[in-house]
């Protein structure tokens, strides 16, 4: 009875049950509903209740989840107002990414992959390569006493068109030390 009494007097009271079921529902479904369509929906599926005894949040979401109607809307009628009420939730919609969002995010993501390769493109060698590249210079020039290492470096630096073999790309590496191998291997120098 004191249910009954305080249900009397809290008219906003089922609504508010009903709103936060339905946006609760929506959010399950992730499904959009505007605010005019939510409040209506809303105000409805309290009107439809009113004369529940229990009317708890599970029984308002276990409405909705199963919910299947008919067309007719008489706010006296209960079927009416299951059937509006299945119009308005059929007017929601799947939440959609904005357009400017995707457009946004595949634009960050093809710098980034521009970066990335801009940066690969530019990698010069490590310190370590810079070590192996000194150490192949020197076993060449033991191998053959006739060249210095300054005409090494210089036939290396040349063809690549650079100053100091610290600027040497990254790329380059693998194909200079073959040339510093073959340098040391064949019998007429360069």
């Amino acid at each position: 009875m004191f249910m009954s009494l305080t249900r009397q007097f809290d008219a906003e009271g089922p609504i508010r049950q009903a709103s936060r079921c339905l946006d609760l529902w929506l959010k399950e479904e992730r499904r959009a509903m505007d605010r005019r369509h939510r409040r209506r929906t809303a105000a409805l599926m309290a009107r439809y209740f009113y004369n529940e005894d229990q009317v708890t949040d599970q029984l308002l979401l276990s409405f909705l989840r199963h919910y299947a109607g008919w067309k007719e809307i008489d706010i006296e009628d209960p079927a009416s107002v299951r059937q509006e009420i299945k119009i308005l939730l059929d007017k929601s919609k799947p939440r959609e990414v904005p357009r400017h969002m995707l457009s946004l995010t595949a634009g960050m993501v093809l710098m980034a992959l521009v970066f990335c390769g801009w940066n690969l493109s530019q990698r010069k060698i490590t310190l370590t390569q810079q070590e192996d590249l000194k150490k192949r210079v020197e076993l060449v020039v033991a191998a053959k006493p006739q060249l210095t290492r300054a005409r090494i470096w210089a036939e290396i630096k040349k063809p690549l068109e650079i100053r100091s073999y610290q600027q040497m790309s990254y790329w380059d590496y693998k194909q200079t030390v073959e040339r510093l191998e073959a340098m040391s291997c064949s019998g007429a120098g360069m």
